[in-house]
Order: structure tokens, then C-alpha cells, then sequence
């Protein structure tokens, strides 16, 4: 195949990286420190986000060296533990913090866009029941209120919720997040508890856009990965299809209703579901490919079978650059909203393939546009090597490694690579030294 020539960004377009508060911050107290307190085994290598990158207090160098790199826009989210540590009480000098944060980014020409849960809740809350908890939609609006006053103009991206999927699959039918249960029926409330927590936070957000004259666009931070059956197999095909359909359509078909569609409702109307999506923030890793797997009951009977011929990051998920140019094509066609691309990114220890994925990705992305899509921008996951959840500090996704022992940042060679496109906005042709397309079939299983 002939490799294509050099690609251009769009004028406008946003690209930079995103983050999470508690795989960087450090210093909190939420259901998962608790978790990780109460049962260390949990997470790898008993890994602990105590310390995380230390980013609470280094926020303003970080974000000053992604600047430097090029970057127009910075994902960040806002720990609701940190803002309200008791309920009704919100902490000031939190909400300074994060309002300062804003401000850094907008001093150093990068558009915030942010995020108001990413995972994790204040143990009073989670004490409560969580998202199942019947007030966790009035109490998430009042946080999502506060955040906007305190933020004031200077935000004008908002996520209320990054994979509502994710949580309900990890948290509620696999029992491997907090809080750890594992059962159908629970996963469908968390479902149902999270779509109207999304609906009353978007309204909140609505209408304090509309009190300031200046429209807040909302959205959550989608997880989009298909689930495609193993070829040849009847049972792979019929079986892929209702996981399929939860987990990647049933939350935005129920936004883009209005209604709480089944298996989680019965299409009763939530108050502000219908239009709370301004436009689409899409999370994109991996496609799925499945088998039909009798003894995988919390995972609707599927399991995972990559495909041979692709090559894989180091958590083992496939990698192909046209899996996130079908997601963006496919989403933008069916709910007719612009996308933005809020992560996208690989796990590689040794920095081997994410030079090449970037290009490869960048190029999916204005392959998209061209083929008709309306595409905001790109953020990249992540700007540093951070803490990955149960996967702790072994998973790097990040343009920046950081010493664990010092907390040094030090940029690696993909970091230079992404600042290239954010300054020039020319993304290489595949066989420029940056792309690495050509020699991904040698790193294949």
C-alpha cells in the first residue's frame, strides 16, 4: 500500500491531553483511597495513588510544559471529594484551587475542558449507596452548580461523567471496582442512577451557561468499544449483540430520547435527559473482538478473543488506528452531534509504539472529518504516566514518564513527535520516522 501524503489539522481544532484528579493529584480521600486503605491486594504491585504524580502541587509546571509542547486544550476533572468533603459542606479553598487551574490553562492557551466525576465519590456518598443512592442526582447537581459558579466564564466544555459504561460494567456487574458488586440488576440501577445524575448535572450546567449569557456545552466522556464477533462463529454473533448494545449505545440512546430506555427503565421521561448532550465526548482504546463464553454470566456471556493480526499494547488490548476512525464516522452519522475526542492513547512501556499510534490516530481522525464528520478536536491520554487504577503505575499511557522515586518529569521521544503536529498542524505521512505503521507488523503477537 502506498503510504498517504502529510495530513492537516483543522483550523480551531483542539488537541492536548486529559487527565483524571485522582490518577494525578495525590492527597485525597474518596471511595477508592478507602478501598485501596482497607484492601491493598487490590491493586497491582500494591500501588498506591496517595502521592499519585503530586499534581495538585505541580499543576501550574505541568501544564506549563504541555503548553510549551504546543498544546491548545487540557481535559482535567474535578475531585467532587476534594469540593464537598461533608455533605453540604464545599471547601473554598478546593474550589479555588481547581478555579485556578482554569485560569492556568487559559493564561497558557489551552481551553479547559473539564470533568465533573471521573470514577470516584466521596465516601460520605458512597456510603449513602453511591449512584444508586435516590439523591445522588440532586446532590451531583448541586456540585455541578457550585463548580460552574466558581469557574464562572472561563469553562465553557463541560463532561459530567466519564464511562457511566465503564462504572456500571467494573463497579456493579463485574464487582471489580468500587463498590464491588457483582450483580445484574444492581448494574442496571447504577445505570439508571447515573443517566439521571448526568441529566440533573447538565441542567445545572445549562442554566447557569444561560444566566451568564454564555452557553455551557455539556456532554459525558462516552466509552465507545465495539464488540465484534470472532468470524465464522453464529453464537459469537447473536451473542456480541446485547452487550453490544449496552454497553455502547443504551446510555446515549437514552439521552438522545429523553427517556430511560430498557433494560434499565421503562422509557419513563428524566427531567433534562432530552438534550443534555451538546455534543459527543468519545473515549476510544480498542474494538472488542468476542467469543460466546458460557461461564462469563457478568459479562453477558462473551469473552475476549483479540484478533491475531493486529498488534497489541501492553494491557493486551489490539491496536488498529481504523477502529477509531469507524467509532467517530459511526457516532457522528447516527446522533448527528460534533465529536470530540476526549482519550485516545496506548499502554507501552518503552515508548516503542506510541510515536507511531499518534500519527496513525491523528491521521484516523482527519480521515473522519473527511469523510463527513464533525470533529472538535483530539485529546490524547495522557500528558503523564499516572496512576491506572487497579493497574497502578504499570500501565503507561503517558507523553511524560515520571520518576517514581523524585517525581521528575521527563519527556519522551512520542511527547516531541505530538508537539510537531500541535505546532505545525501537519500530521506525517505513515512512513515518516513518526509513523509506525510499516514496522507494526513485526511487534504483532
Amino acid at each position: 500500500m502506498v503510504p498517504g501524503p502529510p495530513l492537516r489539522i483543522p483550523e480551531g481544532f483542539l488537541i492536548g491531553t486529559a487527565s483524571a484528579a485522582h490518577q494525578v493529584e495525590g492527597g485525597l480521600w474518596n471511595d477508592w483511597m478507602r478501598m485501596e486503605r482497607d484492601e491493598p491486594g487490590r491493586i497491582k504491585n500494591g500501588d498506591s495513588a496517595a502521592v499519585a504524580i503530586d499534581h495538585f502541587h505541580r499543576y501550574r509546571e505541568d501544564l506549563a510544559l504541555l503548553a510549551g509542547m504546543g498544546h491548545t486544550a487540557q481535559r482535567f476533572s474535578v475531585e467532587w471529594a476534594r469540593v464537598e468533603p461533608e455533605p453540604g459542606h464545599f471547601d473554598l479553598s478546593a474550589l479555588r484551587h481547581y478555579a485556578g487551574v482554569v485560569a492556568a490553562c487559559r493564561e497558557l492557551g489551552m481551553e479547559p475542558v473539564v470533568t465533573l466525576h471521573h470514577f470516584t465519590l466521596p465516601v460520605w456518598l458512597a456510603d449513602r449507596g453511591g449512584v444508586l443512592d435516590p439523591q445522588a442526582p440532586r446532590l451531583f447537581a448541586r456540585y455541578a452548580a457550585a463548580c460552574a459558579e466558581a469557574f464562572g466564564e472561563e469553562v465553557r466544555w463541560w463532561l459530567t461523567l466519564n464511562e457511566p459504561n465503564v462504572l456500571m460494567a467494573l463497579g456493579y456487574a463485574e464487582g471489580q471496582w468500587p463498590p464491588h458488586r457483582r450483580s445484574p440488576v444492581l448494574a442496571l440501577r447504577a445505570a439508571a442512577g447515573l443517566l439521571r445524575m448526568h441529566a440533573a448535572a447538565a441542567t445545572a450546567l445549562h442554566q447557569s451557561g444561560a444566566a451568564r449569557g454564555r452557553p455551557a456545552m455539556v456532554s459525558i466522556a462516552h466509552h465507545e468499544r465495539p464488540f465484534r464477533p470472532v468470524p465464522g462463529s453464529l453464537a459469537a454473533r447473536f451473542g456480541a449483540w446485547a452487550p453490544d448494545l449496552l454497553f455502547n449505545r443504551w446510555f446515549l440512546w437514552s439521552c438522545m430520547r429523553g427517556r430511560m430506555l430498557p433494560p434499565a427503565g421503562r422509557g419513563e421521561v428524566v427531567p433534562g435527559l432530552r438534550g443534555s448532550l451538546d455534543y459527543l465526548g468519545l473515549n476510544y482504546y480498542t474494538d472488542e473482538r468476542v467469543r460466546f463464553d458460557w461461564r462469563a454470566s457478568s459479562r453477558l456471556f462473551v469473552s475476549s478473543d483479540p484478533d491475531p493480526s493486529l498488534p497489541r499494547n501492553s494491557l493486551g488490548w489490539s491496536i488498529d488506528p481504523g477502529g477509531l476512525r469507524r467509532a467517530v464516522v459511526s457516532l457522528s452519522e447516527e446522533f448527528r452531534l460534533p465529536v470530540m475526542v476526549t482519550e485516545n492513547g496506548v499502554a507501552d512501556e518503552d515508548d516503542e509504539l506510541r510515536s507511531g499510534f499518534l500519527v496513525d490516530h491523528l491521521r484516523a481522525v482527519v480521515e473522519a472529518i473527511d469523510d463527513g464528520a464533525d470533529v472538535l478536536g483530539y485529546l490524547h491520554w495522557t500528558g503523564f504516566d499516572n496512576f491506572e487504577w487497579l493497574e497502578g503505575y504499570g500501565a503507561k499511557f503517558g507523553l511524560v514518564a515520571v520518576d517514581r522515586a523524585t517525581l521528575e518529569r521527563h519527556p519522551k521521544p512520542s511527547a516531541e513527535v505530538f508537539a510537531g503536529v500541535c505546532r505545525t498542524g501537519v500530521i506525517p505521512a505513515p512512513d515518516h520516522p513518526g509513523g509506525a505503521s510499516a514496522r507494526w507488523a513485526c511487534l504483532s503477537p
